[in-house]
């Protein structure tokens, strides 16, 4: 029999965080659940922003995940932020 856990975690942009959920996981996925970026008090045209998550590992009762959260303007000018990733795991009861 196996149960379902939820986790949310904060990632800086480019990093990835491991997260131990005590228990041994089956399987697992990751969604955003929301994200920070700012140019700060400047005004800025916002030309793109990109914001992903993703399942980089599992090991045990473990699982890594990696965020990116970046905004571009018109000028070329580059913000990074933070991603809230929700992780979804099925473990072992």
């Amino acid at each position: 029999m196996s149960i379902t856990k939820f986790q949310v975690a904060s990632v800086n942009s480019g990093d990835t965080k491991t997260i131990d959920l005590g228990t041994s996981i089956i399987n697992a996925s990751v969604a955003v659940q929301g994200y920070t970026v700012s140019f700060g008090n400047t005004d800025h045209h916002v030309k793109t922003l990109d914001v992903q998550t993703s399942l980089s590992g599992i090991s045990g009762s473990s699982v890594t995940v990696a965020a990116t959260c970046t905004m571009e303007d018109n000028s070329n000018h580059k913000a990074y932020g933070k991603v809230d990733v929700l992780v979804i795991a099925e473990c072992d009861s």
